[in-house]
């Protein structure tokens, strides 16, 4: 498994919003690991705040900074659920299932084909 640990910014909001990204696999081909997982923030952070009455964001005003890539091909990297309490986001695709949660509460449920 490969897990991206990073911190984001909403730009006019000054919190620094914490988040993990737990995945299978990160291609070698990307533009950037902030880049990456991106994509998936947005579209969770704009479900989220959509069921929430909070204004969506646009990519533009969302920063993403890495603070830390790891993958078990080089070291164990096992954490316990209790772990998705620590952050505001939190990504985890496993077995074709993705899980997304917010502040330790689960958002979306989605099968990935």
């Amino acid at each position: 498994m490969t897990f991206i640990t990073f911190i984001y910014r909403i730009e006019n909001d000054p919190k620094i919003y914490y988040g993990k990204h737990c995945t299978k696999y990160v291609s070698d081909h990307h533009e950037g690991l902030d880049l990456e997982i991106k994509y998936d923030l947005i579209r969770y952070l704009n479900e989220y705040r959509g069921q929430n009455n909070i204004l969506k964001v646009e990519e533009k005003t969302v920063s993403v900074g890495v603070l830390t890539f790891s993958s078990n091909r080089n070291i164990p990297v096992y954490s316990s659920d209790d772990e998705k309490k620590c952050f505001d986001y939190y990504y985890e695709y496993y077995d074709n299932v993705i899980k997304v949660y917010f502040s330790g509460k689960l958002l979306e449920k989605n099968i990935k084909n």
